[in-house]
């Protein structure tokens, strides 16, 4: 289903752009639904490129039209991420260079010097439709005359080009997972830096989106440059998995395998948040974000994976004194290692819920299965993976009483990359909590 401009348009006019909450009504969400980027996965680059499986397309798209419909039936409206850069490129000419022009600095040929490859590649693109460019960016571009042609730039390319790189332009499986290239914190949008190099071309997208967008760019939303010019030897790395604005200023962040101290002492320094909230995730995989193990469910609950509960210490940064003067270097202040005492006492809130499996067995099988990654779409309203243990999973936690409402939705074709519901979501408007 795509979305026209006009929709666009007056979506935004209805109900404007920004969030305040993790929690409250989800107005406007996007999502990207997968296409044929997936086909570029195979058992020898799944790993570099961040997939635990080969995922089967035809289940990809009926899982993910489930779940896109589930949101759309209760009342939240869904963008899509190729619909609205379709909608950037045929408004503004700017907007397609900038884009060519990020395509080609992260290219390898100008990686490795190669400049007379580089100024090729951008010819190339250059002379690209509009519909071909998001093609290109979002499914990659193969090293061969089959996908380049014969141009004289194609030629130029492929002469230049080593067996070591496969694809002139790397395809972008990962964007299924639209939640980790930017966060919108009240009118504020971040473009994150990811950590690994598969995922380099997801904020250029959001980043040429939110700048050039016709009606996005004058939503009143504003790009914040996060990134302090002090040098260190740690590069920052944020993704939106580890971000969950909490509302009225106050911001709990993972430092984890993809986000780095580095990072959140930027963000942290910007000045914009009341609180920041640090909680230290072990740096694996499974645990890859903060949405994998904690994530919001309403206004007093959030799903914990409980076997973390006890293991990960929670810290404050400060960045300035009791009378307002800056800190040379952020202050981490402890809060100890047991996660649901220090947030209920930092949030103020003592009755603060948190939901799991009954039991760790289950607890860590359905962390496992990304069922801790929950989205919320009203107070107590959420959405996960179905399938859990229909007696002592968290799902039945939750709807316990008719505490909670469950939205299931099926994990074939979307689980094989990591991630679940919350990943696979970033909201453009959501309500105060």
């Amino acid at each position: 289903m795509k979305v026209s401009g006009s929709i666009t348009k007056d979506t935004l006019a209805e109900f404007g752009a920004g969030v305040e909450s993790e929690c409250g009504k989800l107005d406007i969400v996007v999502m990207h639904r997968p296409d044929r980027e997936l086909l570029r996965l195979t058992n020898d680059n799944l790993r570099s490129l961040l997939f635990d499986g080969l995922p089967n397309i035809n289940e990809t798209h009926k899982s993910h039209d489930f779940f896109s419909q589930y949101l759309r039936d209760h009342e939240t409206h869904v963008f899509y991420l190729a619909d609205l850069l379709r909608e950037t490129l045929k408004f503004s000419d700017e907007a397609r260079h900038t884009l060519i022009d990020g395509i080609v600095a992260h290219s390898y040929f100008t990686v490795n010097h190669k400049k007379t490859a580089a100024i090729a590649l951008r010819q190339w693109l250059l002379e690209r439709t509009i519909e071909q460019l998001i093609e290109d960016v979002i499914t990659g571009v193969y090293c061969s005359i089959v996908e380049l042609g014969t141009s004289h730039s194609a030629r130029i390319i492929l002469e230049a080009n080593d067996s070591v790189n496969k694809f002139i332009i790397p395809p972008l499986p990962n964007l299924l997972f639209i939640r980790d290239a930017f966060s919108i914190i009240e009118k504020n949008v971040f473009i994150w830096q990811m950590a690994k190099s598969a995922r380099q071309n997801e904020p250029l997208l959001l980043r040429t989106i939110f700048r050039f967008h016709p009606y996005l760019s004058t939503s009143g939303l504003n790009i914040v440059e996060w990134q302090t010019k002090n040098s260190n030897d740690e590069y920052p790395t944020i993704e939106g998995g580890d971000v969950a604005y909490l509302g009225q200023g106050i911001l709990l962040i993972g430092c984890s395998e993809r986000t780095n101290r580095t990072a959140i002492e930027d963000i942290a320094s910007t000045g914009l948040f009341r609180q920041t909230i640090v909680v230290i995730i072990p740096p694996q995989r499974d645990y890859m974000h903060l949405d994998t193990i904690l994530s919001s469910v309403g206004k007093h609950a959030f799903a914990l994976h409980s076997p973390l509960a006890e293991i990960m210490e929670i810290f404050t940064v400060e960045t300035r004194n009791i009378e307002n003067n800056v800190f040379p270097k952020p202050m981490w202040i402890s809060h100890g290692f047991n996660i649901r005492n220090a947030l209920r006492k930092l949030l103020n809130e003592p009755k603060l819920i948190f939901y799991d499996a009954q039991n760790e067995q289950t607890s860590v099988y359905e962390q496992k299965q990304c069922r801790h990654n929950v989205v919320v779409i009203d107070d107590c309203h959420v959405v996960t993976y179905a399938g859990a243990d229909p007696a002592n999973g968290i799902i039945n936690q939750m709807t316990r009483n008719n505490i909670c409402q469950v939205g299931q939705i099926p994990s074939q074709g979307l689980f094989e990359g990591g991630g679940g519901a919350h990943c696979m979501t970033n909201a453009i408007r959501r309500r105060a909590k």
